[in-house]
């Protein structure tokens, strides 16, 4: 356990039990975690997409946050067959998933997502070219979000 003498980031303790000794460590650690996300402005603030690892090597795995809204998307690459599952951050009551899908990313997916009275809207994920592209219109707590999104590049 740290005292209260130790310099900040003398010693840190990640959430793999790995220990960084160093200021030196922790900045890598910060560096590499910015590597895996992509901030993209939108007209009701930012979303945030990360590139989450996934434990075999013909998948990439994403998490989407826009608002309250939270889209996991899985992509395989060999057969380009993706799933989605959609949640909603509700105050009180907190993360709740309110869609999930599964498809062809050639042929896209569009998703209905609701949870009466807070969220209502969809989502589109489809390739675009090489690009993955998730196309969504939602409201959540009186909000409306609309826009698209270029996820990555096959």
């Amino acid at each position: 356990m740290s005292s209260l003498a130790e310099p900040p980031f003398k010693q840190f303790q990640d959430l793999n039990d790995d220990t960084i000794i160093s200021g030196e460590n922790v900045i890598r650690a910060i560096q590499e975690f910015e590597s895996k996300v992509k901030v993209i402005k939108t007209q009701n603030g930012d979303a945030f997409i990360y590139a989450v690892e996934s434990n075999d090597e013909n998948v990439k795995t994403f998490k989407i946050v826009i608002g309250r809204i939270e889209i996991d998307i899985s992509i395989n690459l060999k057969t380009l067959v993706i799933v989605i599952e959609v949640y909603v951050y509700i105050p009180l009551l907190g993360k709740i998933q309110i869609a999930k899908a599964a498809g062809n990313l050639c042929d896209g997916i569009t998703l209905p997502i609701t949870f009466p009275p807070f969220v209502k809207g969809s989502l589109t994920l489809k390739l675009d070219g090489k690009d993955v592209v998730l196309e969504y219109s939602v409201d959540v707590h009186g909000r409306h979000y609309e826009g698209r999104i270029v996820i990555t590049v096959l």
